[in-house]
């Protein structure tokens, strides 16, 4: 087993899995790592929906009709990238699993921040141990965790928001490690009173 520190260097956004089923001990052990996780007052704000067969290809669907409408139009993204892009959007690489990873909302907005940040804490978690388990993952949120329909899919009470949507699978690729922005943490870290 590797240090804490190797494995958060080490592990990856996978976009590409093996058609490969995932064993349910391993689910259960990533969902044990990812309840864990630290939050306020211990509050453990988070639930967690495990999808495949039907649910997981409509989350897909979702994902891949919003996909072909904004993809193609992003100034942002490199023409060269936007047809990959485009075919992982179609079923997120080919993941055979999703663990959708949700937090409480309550009338007050504090409140709900800090379910959002415990539920992302359980996140870090999940993915951690999932490429312990030598499991790959990628943290989804953004236009598909925000929508009705995938919260209806899951079934999901209004109380509840989606903070990610994690494919899980085993790897069909090994990207190289991003450059780090700040490397030394010289901009990103303010010292005081030191």
């Amino acid at each position: 087993m590797s240090s804490i520190l190797d494995t958060i260097q080490q592990r990856r956004s996978i976009r590409k899995y093996k058609n490969q089923e995932v064993p349910i001990e391993k689910i259960k052990t990533v969902l044990h790592a990812a309840n864990w996780a630290p939050s306020n007052g211990n509050h453990q704000p988070w639930c967690f929906v495990v999808a495949k067969g039907k649910p997981r290809e409509e989350i897909c669907a979702v994902f891949s009709d919003w996909a072909q409408g904004y993809i193609p139009n992003a100034p942002y993204i490199p023409a060269e990238k936007k047809k990959g892009m485009l075919e992982y959007a179609k079923d997120f690489g080919g993941a055979p699993v999703h663990i959708i990873v949700t937090y409480e909302i309550d009338e007050d907005a504090i409140t709900t921040e800090e379910s959002l940040r415990a539920a992302s804490a359980a996140i870090q978690n999940l993915c951690l141990a999932a490429y312990e388990e030598g499991l790959g993952t990628v943290w989804i949120a953004g236009e598909v965790a925000a929508k009705e329909e995938t919260k209806k899919i899951l079934q999901l009470p209004k109380n509840q928001g989606i903070a990610g949507i994690i494919p899980i699978g085993y790897p069909d690729m090994n990207p190289p490690a991003p450059e780090r922005e700040d490397p030394d943490l010289s901009k990103k870290v303010t010292w005081l009173g030191f």
